[in-house]
Formats: structure tokens, sequence, C-alpha cells
């Protein structure tokens, strides 16, 4: 078992302002080139059969078509993942393509095609996703041009820092608790979130998925609701400087977090990805792996990952679990998958639930 790492591991902030500002960039980019991995067609079932109601193989250049998937096996793909972790922690990339393409890169074999979960999703960039983005960076604009100009000299600037770097734990945070709820609770018939929570849940069958989806498909999902989030607080901070550089910081996470979760599936990334990944920066392939284990009861935050080492050390979730079990009966997917784990946190025995280090 590795040693833990640290509860709380803060990079350098001028390295989190420069990936959040490249990642719009390398995104496209990035995932049209990745190669993807190998697998058999042997795939386990999904643990949640009543949200498995359908699946739809779609071709990014045809239509969606309903017909039988069959993709890479869950096991085949995670052994995939654990080999890339290793190689690179060893720093030897040449080993790393030659794992990936045993022939030096001539005949790249590439994985099936993604699995959907939802009809009518595809891994096409549409007009009205680009809206949707575009809207969220010309609120964000909006905010940064009132902000500025309070920001007159050294300690204005060193505030607004620490602003930056307390929005960025923040946001690692609030996507844990996202994360956490749309993983354990709702089906596809949940109002509002049903197809969020159907597409969550899904992915733990089928984690490769994600690897298809060009940056702006892939997060328009999150930018979605963030539009007339962001819009109604644009007009309640007006004027609050320190607060619109929270806003700004805290809903671009949001978004930037879900194509920090796809690199973070990839077999094999760019160097400079792989270097911040490595460092902090970003949430580490073998950070996020640690979550892809049944019965999926850790690791949620997806932004940066630093916050899983408290949350998860101090059972925050397991007491969430038993607030919302108490007061509206309602019991979580790890509990079902995990049978055990219900008697051990109703009774506030944690230290008998096994942790994944």
């Amino acid at each position: 078992s590795e040693a833990k790492a640290p509860l709380i591991t803060t990079p350098p902030l001028a390295m989190l302002l420069a990936a959040g500002l490249l990642f719009p960039l390398l995104g496209d980019a990035s995932s049209a080139t990745l190669t993807r991995m190998r697998g058999t067609l042997n795939r386990p079932a999904n643990p949640w059969q009543n949200v498995a109601q359908r699946r739809v193989t779609v071709r990014s250049e045809a239509p969606p078509q309903a017909v039988i998937a069959t993709p890479p096996s869950l096991d085949a793909y995670e052994n995939a993942l654990r080999e890339s972790i290793r190689v690179e922690d060893m720093q030897l990339e040449s080993q790393v393509s030659k794992a990936l393409t045993p022939d030096g890169g001539k005949n790249k074999v590439r994985g099936k095609e993604p699995e959907m979960w939802i009809d009518g999703d595809s891994t096409e960039v549409t007009n009205f996703q680009r809206a949707t983005l575009a809207a969220v960076w010309a609120m964000s604009a909006f905010l940064l041009a009132d902000a500025l100009p309070f920001i007159t000299g050294a300690p204005e600037g060193a505030m607004a820092l620490l602003v930056v770097g307390f929005s960025m734990l923040f946001a690692d945070f609030f996507s844990g608790i996202f994360h956490w709820a749309v993983d354990n609770y709702g089906n596809l018939k949940t109002p509002v979130f049903g197809s969020v929570i159907h597409s969550f849940q899904g992915h733990h069958s089928a984690p490769w998925t994600i690897t298809y989806r060009p940056f702006i498909n892939n997060v328009h999902k999150i930018a979605l609701p963030v539009v007339p989030l962001m819009g109604l607080v644009s007009l309640l901070i007006h004027g609050n400087w320190m607060a619109e550089i929270f806003a700004i910081v805290f809903f671009n996470m949001q978004i930037l977090g879900q194509e920090f979760h796809k690199l973070s599936h990839m077999i094999k990334t760019p160097p400079l990805i792989t270097k911040l990944q490595r460092c902090g920066v970003l949430l580490s392939k073998k950070e996020h792996l640690a979550h892809h284990t049944s019965p999926f009861d850790g690791h949620y935050c997806i932004v940066t990952g630093h916050m899983n080492g408290l949350l998860d050390s101090t059972h925050f979730f397991r007491r969430l679990e038993a607030l919302v079990y108490r007061c509206g009966g309602s019991e979580p997917n790890c509990w079902k998958l995990k049978p055990e784990m219900k008697d051990a946190v109703l009774n506030g025995r944690f230290e008998e639930l096994s942790r994944r280090s």
C-alpha cells in the first residue's frame, strides 16, 4: 500500500492560472490525437442494472445508431491505465509508446466505439455547445473587466492570488460533493438532473467513452447550468472585485474540471499534461483511478483532487450518507454494492471500512 499523500496539497498559484488558460487551447488537439486502449470483448456487467436501460454506439461521423455496443472490457482498460501510470512514474516515455503500440506505432490499435448512455448523445460538437461555452466566457470577461480596475497595487494583487487559490480549493471540494451525489442517488427519471445522473453512473462501466469527446462536447453539459447561475451571481456581486474573481475561477474550474477528468482517463497524454498531472496542478491518473474501484465510495473530487485526502480521511461522505439516510431513508449506491457498509456507517464504526490507498 502506498504512503498517503498530504491532506491538502496546494500547487503554486501561477501554475494553476496557467493551466486554466491553456486548457481551452489544448483540449481539442489532445483528444483528436491520443491513442486509444486495446481491450477484449468481455466486459463485466454494469453494477447498476436499474439505470443501464439502453446502450447506444455512436460514430462521430454519422447520426446516432441504436446498435449493440462492443466496448473493450473494463478490466483491460483499467490495467492499461495502471500500466501507463507505472511507466510515467519511471519517466520512460519510450516504454509507454512501446506498451501501447508494440509495433512501434506503425499499426496503432484503437479501442472500440464510445458507449453512450443517453439516446441521441454523441461526440459531435454542435453550434449550441459552442454558444453555451461562449456565453460562459463572455460573462467571465465581463466580471474580469469589472474587477481589474480595483487591483491597483501589490496588496490587491496578493489578495487576488489568495482568492484564486481559495476558489480553486473550493471548486475541487464542490466537484466532490456533486460527484458523490450523482454517483449515489437518483436515476434517469430524476427531475432536472436525470440525464447527468445516468451518465455519471454509466461512466463507471464504460470510463473510456469520455476520452473520445472533443473539449467543447465534453464540457458543455457542465457549462449549460453555469450560464444562468453565473448570470445571477454577476448581478448580485457586481462591484465586489474579490467576489467577482472568486466566481470567475469557481465556475470556470467546474467546467475545466470535466476536461481534467477526461485527461485522467487517457492511456497516453501529451508530455506537458503528464507533467502537470504528476506535479499536482491537474487531477492525476493515479488519484482518479482510485475512485474507479467498486463500490466507488471515495476520491470524488475531480478538479485537482487535492481535497480528496481530507474528505476521505475524515469519512466526510460516509457522514453525509448517514445524514441522508436518517432524514429520508435513501441508501447510496455504494452501500448497495457493499452491503456491510450500511451497518458500519450508521453505527459510526468508520475504522472497519476498508479504504483504498
